[in-house]
């Protein structure tokens, strides 16, 4: 791996790591409050945590694999960049009023492309 792919790919596993850290205070925050009103709140906060740790391991894993089999840093910044901005959308739609919504929706529907990118792009290259 060279000095930039690491680099790439050490920003976006930071700033996930950042987003699954504010979005587990987040889950405290209304732990604390201690509300029944706010149960749903506290649901919600669970979910968007809980579903950011579900999907983003396992793709900077493959991210990271990626770079190791020589994907360039600017497809390792793209990938990861998307994912990042998915992720927002996701964890903001998913603790929204209204459900289903589109932040919720496209930070869904790009988090399942960004993994399908990644994941295609592992299979052709383990054949290859």
């Amino acid at each position: 791996m060279e000095a930039a792919q690491i680099s790439a790919l050490a920003l976006y596993v930071g700033l996930n790591l950042l987003l699954t850290f504010l979005l587990a205070l987040n889950v405290v925050r209304h732990r604390f409050k201690g509300d029944s009103a706010d149960q749903v709140m506290l649901e919600k906060a669970v979910r968007a945590h809980g579903n950011n740790t579900e999907y983003v391991p396992i793709i900077l894993i493959g991210l990271g694999v990626m770079a190791m089999t020589g994907a360039s840093a600017q497809t390792i910044s793209i990938l990861g960049g998307t994912l990042f901005v998915a992720r927002i959308f996701h964890a903001y739609g998913i603790q929204q009023a209204k459900v289903p919504n589109i932040f919720g929706m496209v930070g869904n529907i790009v988090t399942w492309l960004v993994m399908l990118c990644v994941a295609t792009t592992l299979l052709m290259q383990g054949i290859g």
